[in-house]
């Protein structure tokens, strides 16, 4: 479980130097007790965030949301998505011809080299 070692941050008063608050040693650690009240006040939250109930809750107040959201933006979507397609196809056109011209770049040079020796 992924929220097993998060524990919650306890607010700490002000103590004198030989005092310690409940829960605390002496050298400011907390004490077990504390560490598993702690711990079962996160686990009783994620639990509660895990149930069933709370994600059809949940669902059915975003989805009204997102879809309003998808529907305001939906054509700036689809031009987004045109636009990506079309740079696709030029960088794929450029990286083409870079390909051709280093291939006749490179017989051109052998070529050269040949009519040298």
């Amino acid at each position: 479980m992924v929220f097993k070692n998060i524990r919650l941050k306890k607010c700490k008063g002000e103590t004198s130097k030989g005092e310690t608050s409940k829960g605390e040693t002496s050298k400011g650690e907390t004490s077990k007790g504390d560490t598993m009240t702690e711990s079962s006040i996160a686990y009783h939250c994620i639990n509660f965030l895990k149930s069933e109930e709370i994600k059809k809750e949940m669902s059915s107040i975003i989805n009204p949301i997102m879809d309003y959201f998808l529907k305001q933006i939906h054509i700036y979507l689809y031009f987004f998505l045109f636009f990506i397609f079309i740079s696709f196809v030029l960088h794929l056109g450029v990286l083409f011809l870079l390909l051709k011209y280093n291939i006749r770049f490179k017989k051109l040079y052998n070529k050269l080299n040949k009519l040298q020796l």
